[in-house]
């Protein structure tokens, strides 16, 4: 009996030391290392008063029928922003971007990066951006979603 109850209790402690360690978005540093790169504009919500809505604005959607919309954040501070508008029309602006801690400030002008974002996920395939702000008149937090 006193086995099974070593063998449970070691379980137990295993699983909370395991569980603690492990990292959920927005909690903790994330590996600056792998920002640089092209990433896919994937989609866009919005969260005011708890609820989370899918968010689109002519600068925050990818045209139906066209290639996606990209950011691509290259060594030497340069950011590039690439939009397909109406008919698959291609846009691209430079700008620059500076890294702090788990933020990332983008500028480039006449595109909607233009601001510090949090850094809430990132990975080989997967960025989250979020930032505070004013969206469709009411204040909430703007998450964008991009993979490689």
């Amino acid at each position: 009996m006193k086995k099974i109850v070593l063998v449970f209790v070691s379980v137990v402690i295993l699983g909370s030391i395991f569980s603690s360690c492990t990292k959920e978005g927005g909690n903790g540093p994330v590996d600056m290392s792998l920002i640089v790169g092209k990433w896919l504009f994937s989609r866009s919500t919005v969260t005011s008063s708890g609820i989370t809505l899918p968010y689109s604005n002519p600068n925050l959607k990818n045209e139906e029928g066209c290639s996606k919309d990209f950011i691509e954040i290259l060594s030497g501070a340069v950011v590039k922003n690439g939009d397909y508008g109406l008919n698959c029309v291609f846009t691209e602006k430079t700008g620059t971007w500076l890294q702090s801690g788990n933020t990332i400030n983008i500028n480039v002008t006449g595109t909607s990066f233009n601001d510090t974002f949090d850094v809430t996920t990132l990975s080989a395939t997967e960025l989250v951006l979020k930032i505070n702000g004013t969206y469709s008149g009411q204040s909430g937090v703007l998450t964008l979603y991009f993979t490689r």
